[in-house]
């Protein structure tokens, strides 16, 4: 009896696919017949020429950032938390100066912009949930007095009530688009600044989990495609609100494991390829569940040895 008939091409989809297995198979290979020493080489962490590029950054950036001009709070957060994580100290002139920046992206009526005046033709900031978000934890990863009381913590609770909407979510900025992303930023903020209340809190959690697909990630809106990034965003505000358990954990699961591909890394959406980006708030989710099991270990236990046995699973089929 015939099998079932194979395609006459492939798609575009698995052209791509195909190609990006092929220069991970060449580097693995690579890795493979290399000495024990020469191995260690290769994948050694250059962290003197990391911290000199961030460092040479965080003072000038070539001509080609101005792409990223209305994300200069954002260029600043990765810069800042690089360093932190390389162990590296901050210059006080070179903190001095941050703070003294990101001040001037700092909204009067709260909450932080892209840049100083980048609003509107009057020299106006208008505030943004992401670069407040960005903005913030950079005075906190400098950690000084001067940067963390220079902000506005009763104004950026304000503003942060001002994008909420009565449906529960929240607006990224006046009159912008509601996601998970934006209800992510807002609950963090709020969170580690201790200004979160019940107020902020009511419904963001029903929002959320009317964002839970029928594959078990959590998409950015309802109605929506499950995606790694938002999936991280949800899953950590719902731990911060202290209602993770009103998600489908095990389903949620599910979607998570079979996010890895073959070639080792994660991809953020279904038949999407892998990279770097998404391999990073896969992995970071996956601390959630974590959190989870120290947490609330009686209700996600089940959750846990799911995981577990997917993980086997998916080790198996990737022999």
């Amino acid at each position: 009896m015939e099998g079932p008939p194979r395609l006459s091409r492939l798609t575009v989809t698995q052209n791509e696919q195909g190609k990006v297995e092929d220069k991970v198979s060449d580097i693995y290979r690579v890795l493979v017949n290399v000495s024990p020493r020469a191995h260690s080489l290769i994948l050694e962490l250059w962290r003197d020429k990391h911290v000199e590029f961030l460092m040479k950054g965080l003072r000038m950036l070539a001509p080609s950032y101005h792409v990223l001009d209305a994300n200069r709070p954002w260029l600043c957060y990765w810069m800042l938390h690089s360093i932190a994580l390389l162990g590296e100290s901050f210059d006080p002139r070179l903190e001095e100066d941050v703070v003294d920046f990101l001040s001037r992206c700092q909204d009067p009526n709260g909450g932080y912009g892209g840049g100083p005046g980048q609003a509107s033709f009057v020299l106006i900031i208008m505030p943004h949930l992401a670069t407040t978000y960005a903005a913030v934890n950079s005075l906190i990863t400098l950690g000084s007095k001067k940067a963390l009381t220079s902000i506005n913590r009763e104004k950026l609770r304000l503003f942060l009530l001002r994008m909420k909407d009565s449906s529960g979510a929240f607006r990224m900025h006046d009159a912008g688009e509601m996601d998970v992303r934006a209800a992510y930023t807002a609950i963090s903020v709020a969170s580690i600044l201790n200004i979160l209340d019940s107020e902020m809190v009511k419904n963001i959690g029903t929002f959320i989990v009317s964002c839970q697909t029928y594959e078990g990630g959590i998409a950015g809106e309802p109605n929506s495609e499950a995606h790694g990034g938002y999936t991280f965003c949800g899953l950590a505000t719902m731990i911060l609100i202290g209602e993770a358990d009103r998600l489908d954990l095990p389903s949620l699961i599910d979607w998570a494991v079979f996010r890895q591909g073959v070639e080792g890394g994660l991809q953020g959406r279904t038949n999407k390829l892998v990279d770097g980006c998404y391999s990073f708030w896969q992995v970071i989710f996956s601390h959630g569940f974590l959190y989870l099991t120290v947490q609330h270990c009686n209700n996600t236990y089940s959750c846990v040895l799911r995981y577990l046995e997917l993980t086997i699973l998916r080790l198996f089929l990737l022999l």
